[in-house]
């Protein structure tokens, strides 16, 4: 692993504990270091998605969403969370925020890939059992 590596994912594992901790400062300030080292990260943009609606700030926090989801649409923390702060009835059930710091469990995907006739793939919400 390069120093570049070392830095952005020592920034990301810094700005996920300052998160958790509360101190909005250092994780504002570990969140741009790693932007610094990969802005087209979707952690990145996740972690600043988190700080932003932990701020209050929901429009800026749907925005990095977004532009998680955009960089990599199978980044799941990103899917979580935006669907956490978009759907009406999962935002008040208070579920947790994803730090993306947690092993995939295959079970809990919510979306499936479909492809049409032209084999291009488009995500499809799974039918819940």
């Amino acid at each position: 692993m390069t120093n570049d590596q070392n830095v952005f994912y020592d920034s990301i594992d810094a700005a996920k504990k300052a998160l958790k901790e509360g101190d909005y400062t250092t994780a504002e300030e570990s969140i741009k270091k790693a932007m610094i080292e990969n802005p087209h990260s979707p952690a990145v943009h996740n972690l600043y998605g988190i700080l932003e609606e932990l701020l209050k700030e929901d429009n800026l926090a749907h925005k990095h969403y977004r532009a998680a989801y955009a960089l990599d649409p199978t980044y799941k923390p990103a899917i979580r969370n935006l669907e956490r702060i978009t759907a009406f009835e999962v935002r008040n059930s208070k579920k947790h925020i994803d730090f993306g710091d947690q092993p995939e469990d295959e079970e809990d995907t919510l979306y499936i890939i479909e492809y049409d006739q032209n084999h291009v793939g488009h995500l499809r919400k799974k039918d819940r059992k």
